[in-house]
């Protein structure tokens, strides 16, 4: 077992007591000394889930193990604080974006603010050279202007750096429309934002893949009227992000 040099015994002691209370748990939060924080066990599966995913330690272990390599790069991930064979615990970072834009007493200046600062914190992943796999807004943290990424389980075996990132930005964007609290005017401020400060390369890469499907928005727009969440999400992101280049 390994814990964050600042974490005391007491505490290893607690979260071992709390493994033994809710073994098998994918992921349950805790609070220790008034800080919050959240722990993640392997998937237990049942049923047609064994055949579907059967290899949940191998997959716990990468994650883990891609935290910790991710962590070794100051990427802006949670701070793993203890960890084992079968378990880690990470602080909890606050608020996801989807929450802070569902929130509605969070008016549209501030949502902007926090939109602008989670697209500022992927282009800067991109520019490390690394990429998260799906950067959906669930899954990035804003707490008073530090980005923190939730969740690099989705990685790709390609090695396609172009597509890697294309999908990454897509990811981002069709998360933001899918969202009815997000207005039109939002997400393009936001697409703005994003085109004026990323590489030139990584937009032009992405618009090229996005023209290259754009038959497919033409094929689902007759179901428009009857559309659902997520069809929305790319009738918007067609609709929105622009077809020129900087």
């Amino acid at each position: 077992m390994a814990t964050d040099s600042n974490i005391k015994p007491e505490f290893c002691t607690y979260v071992d007591r709390i493994l033994e209370q809710q073994k098998g748990k994918r992921v349950y939060k805790f609070s220790y000394e008034g800080k919050d924080y959240w722990l993640k066990q392997p998937e237990k599966l049942s049923g047609i889930w064994r055949l579907l995913k059967p290899k949940p330690k191998k997959s716990f272990a990468n994650e883990l193990q891609i935290l910790l390599d991710l962590t070794q790069q100051n990427a802006p991930i949670p701070n793993v604080v203890y960890h084992g064979n079968n378990f880690f615990v990470m602080e909890d970072a606050g608020r996801s974006i989807s929450q802070w834009v569902d929130d509605k007493t969070c008016d549209e200046e501030k949502k902007l603010t926090v939109l602008i600062d989670a697209s500022q914190a992927l282009i800067k992943l991109h520019h490390k050279g690394l990429v998260h796999g799906r950067p959906a807004i669930r899954d990035i943290i804003w707490n008073e202007g530090k980005v923190i990424f939730l969740d690099f389980e989705s990685r790709s075996k390609s090695q396609n750096k172009d597509w890697l990132i294309t999908r990454d930005i897509l990811f981002f964007f069709d998360s933001l429309c899918r969202e009815d609290t997000v207005s039109d005017a939002l997400i393009k401020k936001t697409v703005n934002y994003y085109q004026a400060n990323c590489n030139p390369r990584n937009w032009k890469v992405m618009m090229n893949y996005l023209r290259y499907f754009r038959w497919l928005y033409y094929i689902l727009l007759p179901f428009k009227p009857v559309a659902k969440k997520d069809l929305i999400g790319i009738y918007r992101l067609f609709e929105l992000l622009p077809y020129k280049e900087k």
